[in-house]
C-alpha cells in the first residue's frame, strides 16, 4: 500500500475509526484507574482514622463510654426504651436519640446476629446509620457492646 492509498477515503475513514477506538479505550481504562485509586485511598483512609471515625477523640483502640463523639449519623449510649421497631438510647451527654429499626438493621452481639427482642433495657450499644427528617436515626448496624466484666484487685 503506498501513502497515496492510505488517505483515500475508504482507508482513511478505517483509520480514524481504529483510533477513535484506541482512544475510547485508553480513556476507560484511565477513568477505571482513576476510580479505582480513590475507592483504595477513601478505604486506607477509613482505616488509619477507623478510631476518630467510630468512637471520636480520645484513645485509640480503648472506647470509653463517657466521652462524647458520635454525631447524626450514629450513637453510642444505653438503651432506655424498646419498643417493637425503635429503641431510644441515652448518650454519654444524657441526650436521649429514637432509633428505628428497619428490616435492614443488622443487630450484632458477640458475632451473632440477634433480633430487637434480643435486646434489654441498660444493654450498651454503638449504632451507625443515618438521620431522617425526624431526627431519628436509621441504623444499617447495631452491635451490643459486651457487659464490662468485673475488675479483680490484684493481690
Amino acid at each position: 500500500m503506498s501513502f497515496k492509498e492510505i488517505f483515500k477515503p475508504v482507508h482513511f475513514n478505517k483509520l480514524l475509526i481504529v483510533l477513535a477506538a484506541i482512544v475510547i479505550l485508553v480513556f476507560v481504562f484511565s477513568l477505571g484507574l482513576f476510580i479505582g485509586h480513590g475507592k483504595s485511598r477513601f478505604s486506607r483512609n477509613w482505616g488509619e482514622n477507623y478510631c476518630g471515625n467510630i468512637m471520636g477523640p480520645g484513645r485509640p483502640g480503648m472506647m470509653e463510654f463517657d466521652r462524647p463523639g458520635f454525631n447524626a449519623h450514629s450513637g453510642l449510649g444505653q438503651i432506655i426504651k424498646i419498643d417493637q421497631s425503635s429503641l431510644v438510647i441515652k448518650d454519654q451527654a444524657n441526650i436521649e436519640k429514637t432509633i428505628l429499626i428497619t428490616d435492614k438493621t443488622a443487630i450484632i452481639r458477640d458475632n451473632q446476629n440477634i433480633k430487637i427482642t434480643d435486646l434489654k433495657v441498660d444493654d450498651k450499644i454503638v449504632v451507625i446509620g443515618r438521620p431522617n427528617d425526624q431526627g431519628q436515626i436509621e441504623p444499617n448496624l447495631i452491635r451490643v457492646l459486651p457487659a464490662q466484666a468485673p475488675v479483680i484487685p490484684s493481690r
